[in-house]
């Protein structure tokens, strides 16, 4: 590697220009004389969450940079293909200082080239019906930003007591006057126990820009490929730092485990009602990985409004929302409105 104002930039040992990371071979490519070399892979390890709790220093060489329009922060290398925000395009993002933050432990590399995300994005948009048909001619794939997103992966032991009180329904016949009703009763019955379950790869998005529902939408990533982080893989592309702290990150992951821990303690009764369900949970041998997960996203405005859209870097799964025009749902609304009304006549005439 070589020093450039104290950045660390990979070059070519060919022709010394600027290497990239192509996701189609894994490997470090020159654009201009298509030289290209390996990136070294190790196996990584995850760290324990109790013993590892203070910030470290982040990784040399990223300058971080804030998106006046949109809120954005990222971290590109001056190897960065383009000094444009990848949440809305805008081109006066704003260098800002440098923060100190943990290290990610692993990265999981690009697999998916933009042209491909593209692709995934166009069949996307195609079935959105109610879409601006203005904004399905004007997409293109250059508007697509190639962007590691920070999450913590965490793995833990749990042991829950729990007591509780369910129902089963019963129906019984009444006769009121002259009149039979039928009922719906229902028989309570009391619970308790202990249940224990290990967790592993639960996935935490970190990031300001995106929240864990979006990150939830690009699942599932392959996260047994990680490889030991190296920023030879940034090259090329922008990485945003973590936002949410490790402990309100680990607070999210105790949530989505607590949600499984009371569905798989109820899948053990058969009941129809849940009274009350009280559930004391342990967690142990707590382990975490602060990982960078590969994500295309293409950010655009229209109508004044920002939207995004997004695909697994890994294996092209595509999300997002996309604006709904106007005309088209009206007339929609309108055709099916006309439909019905149709259907109604000629069932009423066949009837007359």
């Amino acid at each position: 590697m070589a020093e450039n104002s104290g950045v660390s930039v990979i070059k070519c040992l060919g022709c010394g220009a600027d290497m990239v990371f192509d996701p189609a071979s894994g490997e470090l490519v020159c654009e201009y004389c298509g030289g290209t070399r390996s990136v070294e892979k190790r196996v990584t390890f995850p760290r324990d969450f109790l013993l590892e709790r203070e910030d470290g220093d982040v990784d040399e060489g990223g300058t971080e940079y804030e998106c006046p329009n949109c809120g954005g922060k990222v971290v590109l290398e001056n190897f960065a293909t383009t000094e444009e925000c990848p949440y809305c395009g805008a081109t006066n993002i704003v260098k800002k200082e440098r923060l100190k933050g943990l290290k990610p432990d692993s990265i999981l590399p690009f697999a998916v080239t933009r042209d491909s995300a593209f692709v995934s994005g166009k069949k996307w948009l195609k079935r959105k019906i109610f879409a601006p048909t203005k904004l399905k001619k004007n997409f293109r794939v250059e508007q697509f930003k190639g962007i590691y997103e920070p999450n913590f992966v965490f793995a833990s032991d749990t042991f829950s007591t729990y007591d509780g009180r369910l129902g089963e329904d019963y129906y019984v016949t009444v006769k009121r006057g002259k009149n039979t009703y039928t009922e719906v009763r229902t028989r309570w019955f009391n619970i308790s126990g202990t249940y224990g379950k290990g967790y592993n790869d639960i996935v935490v998005e970190a990031s300001a820009n995106l929240d864990q529902k979006q990150m939830e939408s690009l699942l599932p990533y392959d996260l047994g490929s990680a490889e030991q982080y190296k920023r030879e893989y940034l090259a090329g592309f922008a990485a945003e730092r973590y936002d949410s702290s490790l402990d309100d990150s680990f607070g999210t992951a105790k949530g989505m485990m607590d949600d499984d821990i009371r569905r798989s303690v109820l899948a053990q009764y058969h009941y129809d009602r849940v009274g009350y369900l009280n559930i004391t949970t342990q967690y142990s041998n707590i382990k975490f990985n602060y990982t960078l997960l590969p994500v295309w996203v293409c950010g655009y405005k229209f109508r004044e409004k920002l939207w995004s859209f997004l695909v697994n870097g890994r294996t092209g799964k595509a999300a997002g929302k996309a604006p709904v025009s106007i005309p088209k749902a009206l007339c929609t609304a309108i055709a099916a409105a006309g439909l019905i009304a149709l259907l109604a006549w000629l069932i009423v005439t066949y009837v007359a």
